[in-house]
């Protein structure tokens, strides 16, 4: 490793020789430290500590989350507590009716000068940054900030909530919550390094669930679900997509497609239309793997110290997926472009709806979504070519679903061979546009595309000519939305709504 990367990165180095020995940088060491530290410490929130004070336990939230951020940023962790301080002074001293438009503003600034300082100061080896909890942290400020905003005329949004708090909870936020609530719930160790996003009444009803039951006449004694399982089942999947990225890293990494842009390398020359497909595809599920990873640990941490709880299913098992982000099956399996952005970051989703989606004309709404989206990541062009193409996809596989999928519905052999054909298409769009978003830069993302010659962004504009029929007709007004639904089941097709939104910088993978 060079000596600019250790120069640049200042978490501890403590666990320096760790790093060394087993060959793994040392920001990516801290991290995991970290997060196996909090799914420790997590524990004590749902035994010893659940009847504690929610005063004592919005503290050691906010202590922890303090602690962890300087043990993996070091004095970068600064900014973790500017931001939060810069938007509760906002909420405090800005009009109510327009604190969330304010709120958006500012913080939307300060995370682009640090995503600006970040693409200017990068380094190869270096993979973990501040602007990481940052994101998560802007979509905490500005989801709460909105509701205050409207006075709590619309409720908060969770991507896999089915039950809707009662206007009588949720009447809990009127007012401005105190510097320790707000404190703890921006910088909550939970959820500080990598999400995902909770909303405030989920954060409230965690810390202050024994006290809202006794307003509700509901016993202290009464037996809590356990989350056991739960947290086994993603512990195992993070752990298992783990070893699937160390597996496969140094097999396929992304610097062969970086090669593209060479014209005299191997890559280029020799590898054909089909294999450089397939290489994309196997880079860019090493890649998801870290995602899977750090997000099924971060929901574990969730669910171990008693946050995520969501109802009962018909069987009357208890559902421990209120905070999860991500639908590993959902996504590798999905048999449309629509179904795989839904089971990607999906309480992301619901941000983008809550502060763009729904705010304003309906003529701009995908266009809202698309600006924040692409701000809050950042300003490498690799972003900008994956939005556009999956918004191109997005409208092209509407087209096509409806003028296509009529014709093999007369018998079950033609409906297996339509899901298999819509299987494989879906792979080979999603692996096509989401290749510049790992890649961040124009050059290799252009190499790619001009490689494959840019046939999918051709066939794409083709479908999008495509016929209008009665049913792409209805299919477009009732069925497709813009925004993506925010559950990854869908029961209803009224249900199902559209929006590319590849999110997911994770600065800690």
């Amino acid at each position: 490793m060079s000596s600019n990367y250790y120069d640049y990165y200042d978490g501890s180095k403590i666990f320096l020789f760790l790093s060394n020995k087993i060959g793994l940088p040392i920001d990516l060491v801290n991290f995991l430290i970290a997060q196996l530290a909090a799914l420790c410490v997590a524990r004590l929130f749902r035994k010893p500590l659940k009847l504690a004070s929610p005063e004592f336990r919005h503290s050691l939230c906010l202590v922890i989350g303090l602690l962890m951020g300087y043990f993996c940023f070091g004095k970068q962790a600064v900014h973790l507590s500017v931001l939060p301080m810069l938007s509760y002074t906002l909420l405090k001293s800005g009009p109510q009716h327009l604190i969330g438009n304010i709120t958006l503003t500012a913080s939307m600034l300060y995370l682009s000068c640090l995503h600006v300082h970040r693409q200017m100061y990068h380094t190869g080896d270096y993979t973990l940054d501040i602007t990481g909890p940052l994101m998560v942290i802007t979509q905490r400020v500005t989801s709460l900030a909105y509701s205050l905003q409207d006075n709590l005329t619309k409720k908060e949004i969770n991507a896999n909530s089915v039950e809707q708090s009662s206007v009588k909870d949720q009447s809990r936020m009127v007012k401005i919550p105190s510097p320790l609530e707000y404190f703890s719930y921006t910088l909550a160790f939970q959820t500080l390094m990598c999400g995902p996003v909770v909303f405030y009444t989920d954060y409230i009803t965690f810390i202050e669930g024994d006290v809202i039951n006794e307003k509700k006449n509901i016993s202290r004694d009464s037996k809590e679900p356990s989350p056991r399982l739960a947290v086994l089942y993603k512990v195992a999947g993070s752990v298992a997509a783990a070893v699937l990225y160390l597996s496969l890293a140094k097999k396929y990494p992304l610097t062969a497609l970086e090669e593209l842009t060479d014209p005299t390398s191997e890559v280029a020359r020799s590898w054909s239309m089909f294999y450089l497909l397939w290489y994309a595809y196997l880079s860019t599920l090493v890649v998801r793997c870290k995602y899977y990873h750090a997000w099924l640990l971060s929901e574990a941490i969730c669910n171990n110290s008693g946050m995520g709880f969501n109802g009962y299913d018909n069987n009357g098992s208890p559902k421990w997926d209120k905070m999860s982000n991500i639908d590993v099956f959902g996504f590798e399996f999905a048999q449309n472009f629509r179904d795989a952005v839904s089971s990607w970051n999906k309480n992301t989703n619901a941000w983008l709806r809550t502060v763009a989606y729904e705010r304003g004309g309906a003529a701009w709404r995908t266009a809202r979504v698309y600006a924040l989206s692409a701000l809050w990541h950042g300003f490498h062009p690799g972003y900008y070519l994956t939005f556009f193409a999956g918004g191109l996809f997005t409208v092209a596989a509407k087209k096509v679903r409806a003028f296509a999928r009529p014709m093999f519905l007369q018998s079950r052999p033609k409906k297996l061979l339509y899901d298999a054909l819509t299987f494989a298409t879906t792979r080979v769009a999603m692996t096509y546009a989401t290749v510049p978003f790992v890649l961040l830069h124009l050059s290799p993302s252009l190499a790619f595309y001009g490689k494959l010659y840019y046939s999918l962004h051709f066939v794409a504009l083709g479908a999008i000519f495509l016929p209008a029929t009665r049913t792409c007709t209805r299919s477009a007004t009732q069925n497709y939305p813009e925004l993506p639904s925010t559950s990854s089941k869908f029961t209803k097709e009224g249900q199902t709504r559209d929006v590319y939104e590849p999110n997911g910088k994770l600065k800690a993978s």
